[in-house]
């Protein structure tokens, strides 16, 4: 039984490991964006 909390313990960190992940995809995606649009303005 306690094999089992370290088991969801592993599966609760990937999770947050992988969510956190995906955020700052997102935020450098964003910003990404951003700067094209910025630099199109430009011209």
């Amino acid at each position: 039984m306690n094999s089992l909390r370290f088991l969801y313990a592993a599966l609760a960190a990937t999770a947050l490991i992988h969510g956190g992940y995906l955020v700052s995809l997102f935020r450098r995606y964003s910003r990404l964006r951003r700067q094209m649009k910025d630099l199109g303005k430009g011209k």
